[in-house]
């Protein structure tokens, strides 16, 4: 039988996957304060401020759910993204370089990489990363075609 936390977060992820960013986060609200902490509910907190571009709220969630549970890519991509956004492009480059070094054969690290690259002029690499995320994932190639971090190399 689910508990009133499970519910709430499932509940949640049901209205983040409609794009009711609202009411996903008056759910994770509605939990008792030391529900508030476990990983899922972190998660959905952080697909939630991804969403509604709230990088300094992201920065801060994406970079407790690293320090925390480094072996999923997903964190390492959303504290890149919100690093980029409240920082610059080479720190959230370095954010991407130490999350290659666990996660190889993650596509997404290489295609962010490789967006990183190209917005910074390093063509050539942004050519070889996002060639490693098309060999990794070759749907990849169909999100590069009109990335728009991507342009330089169109």
């Amino acid at each position: 039988m689910m508990g009133d936390a499970e519910k709430r977060l499932e509940a949640g992820l049901g209205y983040l996957q409609l794009g009711m960013f609202e009411e996903a986060n008056e759910e994770i609200e509605q939990l008792l304060p030391e529900e508030k902490t476990s990983p899922g509910v972190l998660r959905l907190r952080a697909a939630i401020y991804s969403e509604t571009k709230s990088w300094l709220l992201l920065r801060e969630v994406a970079g407790f759910l690293v320090d925390s549970l480094p072996g999923d890519p997903q964190h390492w991509i959303w504290l890149a993204h919100a690093t980029r956004r409240t920082t610059d492009i080479p720190a959230a480059e370095t954010i991407l370089l130490r999350a290659l070094e666990l996660h190889r054969g993650e596509a997404m690290i290489h295609f962010n990489l490789a967006c990183s690259a190209a917005q910074t002029g390093k063509i050539e690499e942004a050519k070889e990363r996002l060639r490693d995320a098309i060999r990794l994932v070759p749907e990849t190639r169909l999100l590069a075609l009109d990335y728009p971090d991507l342009e330089p190399l169109w």
